[in-house]
């Protein structure tokens, strides 16, 4: 539960820097404001129990294939947890319909998640052990 808290805690600190980073870089926007949506807490959270059941079966493969495979992860669970919060009418996201599937998942965001697919693989094991202490 603690691994499930911390995963969803980070996942909202990282989206909050992302959005804040990516409006200033594409709208010039010098006050940082990031946002995200509680909403995203749970989902974020999934990483807990998600990341070690795929990790366990991928940690063979070289580190490129390790991040296509998480980051088709990633889009699977936004596509999955975006389209049951569109039926309840409170997805607090909606990208473009160029360049995205159903406004659900965006594909120029592919290296990104990449990325964070094997940074959740670095730092998957400092979140195991402070959580042994919480």
């Amino acid at each position: 539960m603690i691994q499930f808290i911390l995963f969803g805690a980070l996942g909202l600190i990282t989206e909050v820097i992302f959005t804040s980073i990516k409006r200033l870089i594409t709208d010039r926007v010098f006050e940082l404001k990031g946002e995200t949506s509680l909403w995203m807490f749970p989902i974020y959270g999934l990483i807990a129990f998600i990341f070690p059941f795929v990790s366990f079966r991928i940690g063979f493969l070289p580190w490129f294939m390790r991040g296509i495979i998480y980051m088709i992860v990633f889009y699977a669970v936004e596509y999955l947890s975006g389209s049951i919060l569109r039926k309840l009418k409170v997805c607090p996201w909606e990208y473009p319909t160029k360049f995205s599937l159903n406004g659900l998942i965006y594909f120029p965001y592919a290296p990104f998640w990449f990325i964070a697919g094997l940074g959740v693989e670095r730092f998957y094991p400092y979140i195991v052990s402070i959580s042994r202490y919480m």
